[in-house]
Order: structure tokens, then C-alpha cells, then sequence
């Protein structure tokens, strides 16, 4: 290594303070950087000072749900372009292809949740945070509980027919639950929820379907029960089906449960690209906690619904910078399922850039 290159990396790392961290578990021990990690500390590309003097084309997985609107808003207003970034979106059905086009090449970046990233890198993926995403507000259950204003909905939520016996979580042993992924996100905490009110997980029969199919078998009578998001959540609620759980907040409380995502391959042969697209992210996300109302309407446009049918939609918190201690609470809420080992790293997953830092 050249000694200019060395003293980039020192003033970058002091900069953003990577390894400051303070580090409470085996885990966090101080370890040398990724390759991906050492070429993102070399970039000094400003998302203060935009740069728009070329343009390179990347691809984004997507899904066309709320929280992703504040990446298509942020392609309509010109914030990609802004950063020198044209950019085409990969729509998707679920998390877990997203992952899957990422990891195989189709696209360059993907929207995926926090867990999902955890499993796959337990497996040997190699993904790494780019930029932190939609969640949670810091305190949501506790405001929650205390029935405060805009905290009494979430974006996620377990439905049951009315009269069918099944008054909360606990109710649904031996009962069949619809949900939109296997041990990722969505099955965590049902499982979370439904313990909490004293059943037994293992005894509930879960079948896989995406947010609108899982509805429309709940309306059927296919399934006693299904776990979705709005706006599908607000169909059923107009048809009669009532809420007894908001699994999302009840089992996790708080913090990023969705973030972006590359190969750690893709960050080290394009760190510059991957510098301005965390600083898309992180405009897009001041842009959606700005204007909800927004992102009601992208959304909206991109489902070619009714834009009334989300006027009321919830709106997920945004996150600018990754919260390290939060993510280790979340992967410990994984390992005590069983959904992972606990033995990752979480500090390598994680690129300078998409840690607190100033401009």
C-alpha cells in the first residue's frame, strides 16, 4: 500500500471514526477492515457537494410499497441525478428475491430488510450495508402503549376474521397464519408476538404469500389468519377483519428494519459509485420524513391504485445513519429464535459512509 493511500485511509477512518465504536461483546472487537470497507474509506465524495459531471447507470430491487417511494420520489425529483446517478428500478414481489438479484448480478443495489441481510450473510453472502433505511421511530412501542398521536398504527399488522375466536396472537395454535416470508422479518415476530401471549409457535401452521395474497385468502377463508402491510391491511379492516397485533413494533420496539444493500465485490470495484449512492439514500430519506404525504402518493402511482386508498397509510420512520448498537439488539432478537447463529460480526457488514458522520 502507497503511503499516500495509507494516510487517505487514516484521515478517512478518524473522519467517520469507524473504529471508535464503543464495542461491548466478542463481536465487536476491533478487526481489520473489508475490502469493501477500505475502499469506501479512500472515497471522498461529499453528499454536500453533489456531482454531477458524469452519469452512471445502476439498478435498484425494489418492492412497490410505501417505504420504497422515498427512492422513486428521489429518481422523480432529480436527487439521483443529482449525484451523477441514473437509475433503473428491478421491481419485486418480496424481500427475499431482492436479495437473491442483488446477490446474483441483476441489479447493483437492493431494498431488503435488516434480517433478511443477517441470514444471508450467515450463509456466506457477501452483502454489506450501503445506506440504513425505512423502520421504526426511536421509542414507537413506548409511544404506542401511551396511545400517542401518530404511534396507535404500523406498517404491519396479524388480521382475523371477526367471531373467529382468535382474540390475540397467543389464540393461533393450531390455527394456519399467512405471512410474506419464512424465517426472515414477517415469521420473527409472529413468532416473537405470538409467545409474548403465551402461545407456542411451533404449533401454528404458516403458509407463504405476498402481502395481497394473504389478505385475499384470509377473505376466503382459506386461512384463519394473515400477517401484511398497508394498504392491504386497510382493505381487510374495511371489510371487517379486525387487528390483534401489531407484530412489527410489539415484538422489535424500534430501529431500522429495512436497509440498502450491495455485494461487498460491487462496493470495492465502485466505491465512488456506492459514496453517492448512500448520499441519494440519505437525502431520500430526509425527503420521506419531511413529506409523507409524498410518498402516499408515489405510492400510489407506482400501484396505479386510488391515491384515497393510502391517504391514511402509515409512513415508516427513515433512518440516516446506521445505529451499530441497534443492529446487534436486532441480530441477538434473531439468534434467541434460532433464525441465526450469533456469530457474525456486525461491524464488517457495514460501510463507513452509512454510519453517523458529518457532511
Amino acid at each position: 500500500m502507497t503511503a499516500k493511500l495509507t494516510r487517505s485511509l487514516v484521515i478517512a477512518l478518524t473522519g467517520y471514526a469507524f473504529f471508535s465504536l464503543p464495542l461491548a461483546t466478542g463481536v465487536w472487537a476491533q478487526q481489520a477492515m473489508t475490502d469493501a470497507q477500505a475502499a469506501m474509506a479512500a472515497v471522498d465524495y461529499s453528499c454536500a457537494r453533489p456531482d454531477a459531471g458524469s452519469t452512471t447507470k445502476i439498478s435498484v430491487a425494489a418492492l412497490p410499497i410505501v417505504s420504497n417511494a422515498a427512492m422513486f420520489a428521489a429518481a422523480d425529483l432529480g436527487i439521483f441525478a443529482k449525484h451523477g446517478l441514473s437509475v433503473e428500478f428491478t421491481m419485486l414481489g418480496s424481500l427475499p428475491p431482492t436479495i437473491s438479484a442483488v446477490q446474483g448480478g441483476a441489479v447493483d443495489f437492493a431494498f431488503t430488510g435488516t434480517f433478511n441481510v443477517f441470514q444471508a450473510a450467515e450463509r456466506g453472502i457477501d452483502l454489506v450495508f450501503v445506506a440504513p433505511f425505512a423502520g421504526m421511530a426511536p421509542g414507537y412501542w413506548d409511544k404506542m402503549q401511551a396511545g400517542e398521536a401518530g404511534y396507535t398504527r404500523e406498517i404491519t399488522a396479524i388480521l382475523v376474521a371477526e367471531g373467529s375466536g382468535i382474540d390475540n396472537p397467543g389464540d393461533l395454535e393450531g390455527k394456519v397464519l399467512a405471512l410474506p416470508d419464512r424465517k426472515g422479518q414477517f415469521d420473527l415476530t409472529a413468532r416473537a408476538v405470538i409467545r409474548k401471549h403465551g402461545g407456542d409457535p411451533e404449533k401454528v401452521k404458516y403458509v407463504v404469500m405476498n402481502y395481497t395474497d394473504s389478505i385475499n385468502a384470509l377473505m376466503a377463508g382459506q386461512v384463519d389468519a394473515a400477517l401484511s402491510i398497508d394498504p392491504q391491511i386497510r382493505t381487510a379492516e374495511a371489510a371487517g377483519y379486525k387487528i390483534i397485533s401489531w407484530p412489527g413494533v410489539e415484538a422489535l420496539k424500534e430501529g431500522p428494519t429495512s436497509a440498502i444493500v450491495s455485494t461487498g465485490a460491487f462496493i470495492a470495484n465502485n466505491p465512488e459509485t456506492v459514496a453517492r449512492m448512500n448520499c441519494v439514500i440519505r437525502e431520500a430519506a430526509a425527503l420521506a420524513l419531511s413529506d409523507p404525504d409524498l410518498l402516499r402518493k408515489t405510492t400510489a402511482e407506482r400501484q396505479k391504485v386510488d391515491p384515497s386508498t393510502l391517504a391514511n397509510s402509515v409512513v415508516p420512520y427513515f433512518y440516516s445513519s446506521i445505529d451499530i448498537a441497534g443492529l446487534q439488539r436486532f441480530y441477538e432478537i434473531q439468534t434467541e429464535e434460532g433464525f441465526v447463529t450469533g456469530s457474525l460480526a456486525i461491524n464488517k457488514l457495514v460501510i463507513p459512509q452509512a454510519l453517523s458522520r458529518d457532511e
